[in-house]
């Protein structure tokens, strides 16, 4: 058997991943292609969906053939590709064309280390090694941000709520933008109040939601916090997405924005969408539109859900 070289190459990211391998009559060179963003991860397709909180990655592969012998390429050879991890598919796009290549894709839920083996009639390879973690989602994301209302912003009448133990102001706990429609906001003597139910809202001349239609049957809570749909949600840290696209608890990178988790969901969330938590009170609102960020596509970065 004929001397073995083994190179390494790791997703996460190595620069020009290359591994060669002298064979019995062939020398084959596996190197994983670069993507759209410039480097060596692998891609989210647009059209993924997450399943078991897992998103669907995508690596492209080049393999080349060559004669040990003249170091000619090796055309029309049907190379076969598996990895060490049976959950694992690879596609081959057809034989080897005149100058030897033929590409490859890797796709898989499953992030962690595998080996990519080539099992070709004639051919004997050593592993490729490759790590899956981080990935670029193909797509952008419409990126929003979202508050909690503060009861110092609101000048209504103070009333009484259901469940609750003093009055507040009316516009705070019943217009739309209130704890009617935010779900949940900060007191004027810091605690946290959250509405228990909807009972439906009165609409405006554009039909807008303005207050809720029958107050009286609204029923309020006290709250230890901020609470998202899987944690409790702190600013600039926490966002709400469509866990069909970003599973939950998941880390990303937003482009221009920074780390953030997926603590939460929303009902106006869908797909390719992210709102970013900003904190409490108009003024984080006013702070955020200045920034430039809100209602612009942004390129993500999946960084992993860690168990």
């Amino acid at each position: 058997m004929s001397e073995v070289l083994v190179g390494q190459a790791l997703t996460n990211p190595v620069p020009n991943s290359i591994t060669t391998v002298k064979i019995d009559e062939y020398i084959c060179v596996l190197k994983i292609e670069q993507n759209s963003f410039g480097d060596f991860l692998p891609i989210i397709p647009t059209a993924a969906r997450t399943e078991r909180n897992k998103v669907l990655y995508q690596l492209k592969l080049r393999a080349k053939l060559t004669r040990h012998t003249d170091g000619k390429p090796v055309a029309d050879y049907k190379l076969k590709i598996q990895s060490s991890r049976t959950s694992d598919q690879i596609e081959v796009n057809g034989n080897t064309n005149k100058d030897g290549e033929a590409t490859f894709t890797l796709s898989t839920r499953e992030a962690g280390e595998l080996e990519l083996i080539a099992n070709s009639a004639g051919i004997t390879i050593a592993s490729f090694p490759v790590k899956l973690r981080e990935a670029w989602y193909e797509s952008p994301f419409l990126i929003t941000g979202y508050n909690i209302c503060k009861e110092d912003d609101f000048s209504g009448d103070l009333v009484d709520g259901n469940g609750l133990n003093e009055k507040h102001k009316d516009d705070f706990l019943y217009s739309a933008t209130g704890v009617a429609m935010q779900g949940t906001g900060i007191a004027t003597d810091s605690k946290y109040i959250r509405i228990v139910n909807k009972p439906g809202w009165k609409k405006n001349s554009k039909g807008n939601p303005e207050r809720l239609e029958m107050p009286e049957s609204a029923i309020f809570a006290y709250a230890t916090g901020f609470h998202g749909k899987f944690a409790d949600i702190t600013e600039n840290h926490s966002i709400a997405v469509d866990v069909r696209i970003i599973p939950k608890k998941a880390k990303v990178e937003i482009d221009g924005v920074g780390l953030r988790i997926a603590d939460d969901t929303g009902g106006g969330i869908k797909l390719y969408h992210i709102d970013n938590f900003l904190g409490s009170g108009k003024a984080v609102v006013k702070a955020w539109l200045k920034g430039g960020v809100n209602g612009t596509n942004r390129r993500i970065k999946y960084l992993g859900v860690d168990e």
